[in-house]
């Protein structure tokens, strides 16, 4: 195993991105970079920073022994405790708790009143997210964010009709389509914008596989084009045809579910393709 290798090796398994090695050895992350792709060779203070940093000795670090023996390999990696004696409870299983059975007071509040199980359309983001802060170890805020933004989102589709897709009225509305519609298609865009910032921010440290390149995020980009192309003819058919034909119920899901299937692609997209460029950058330099 080469140099390189055990540098990335290692920072793997301290779940270290090259952002958070390069801090640590106050060097760039193109330096790091380079280190793992042999490239380059880090000093000798620098490896001995890392020796310590990553608790291995020098030998192991520089010939790339991580795995000749059991004790060895139970001294380079101390801190991996076993399932049994780590504490496996999620870090945010309070609030998960609390959602959990604010989200079940809401349906027993419904029930008590006669709604019947229709409080659970209220209570659903609450329960979602309880299931996931008990669940979640990384990024579960954003998980839950998305979580009510659907949610409202697909409440706002099926009981009022209203959809982000309404702005593009914006410069021929009339007064009559009532304007609280178009406020609230508003905010629903300005809400789903943020929140693929938000998700673009909190994965700009991904590192994409070696073997993935330009051509299968160029494949995403076209596929989602045509899965606009296709939902948009499909929409158009649906419209052209008798209403005894083509149920309201079909049309909400096939729009709900076309809508909801880009916004995913498009997310992913954004952040292979934003690594996929930091990663040409940092080769190029």
């Amino acid at each position: 195993m080469s140099l390189g290798m055990t540098i990335r090796d290692l920072r793997s398994k301290r779940n270290m991105s090259q952002a958070d090695l390069a801090e640590a050895l106050a060097v760039s992350r193109q330096s790091v970079s380079k280190w793992e792709t042999d490239s380059a060779v880090p000093d000798l203070d620098k490896l001995v920073t890392m020796s310590e940093l990553f608790d291995v000795t020098l030998d192991v670090l520089v010939k790339g022994n991580l795995s000749d023996t059991p004790e060895e390999k139970s001294q380079a990696y101390p801190e991996k405790l076993p399932e049994s004696s780590a504490n496996n409870r999620a870090p945010y299983w309070i609030p998960g708790v609390i959602l959990l059975c604010f989200g079940l007071l809401i349906t027993l509040f419904f029930l008590f009143l006669g709604g019947g199980l229709s409080g659970l359309l209220f209570a659903l983001p609450f329960l979602l997210c309880g299931i996931i802060c008990l669940n979640v170890r990384r990024r579960a805020g954003l998980w839950c964010a998305w979580t009510f933004y659907l949610c409202v989102d697909l409440y706002l589709r099926y009981a009022t009709g209203i959809t982000w897709q309404i702005i593009f009225s914006t410069i021929g509305f009339q007064p009559e389509w009532n304007y609280v519609r178009l406020a609230i298609g508003w905010v629903q865009f300005l809400t789903g914008v943020v929140l693929i910032f938000f998700t673009l921010r909190a994965f700009n440290r991904v590192e994409l596989p070696q073997n993935l390149g330009f051509p299968p995020i160029a494949g995403g980009w076209i596929l989602l084009a045509v899965l606009s192309f296709f939902q948009g003819w499909l929409i158009g058919y649906l419209h052209s045809m008798p209403y005894e034909q083509v149920k309201d119920v079909w049309y909400f899901l096939i729009r709900s579910c076309g809508d909801y299937l880009r916004l995913a692609l498009l997310a992913v997209l954004l952040v292979l393709s934003l690594a996929f460029l930091r990663r040409k950058s940092e080769r190029a330099q």
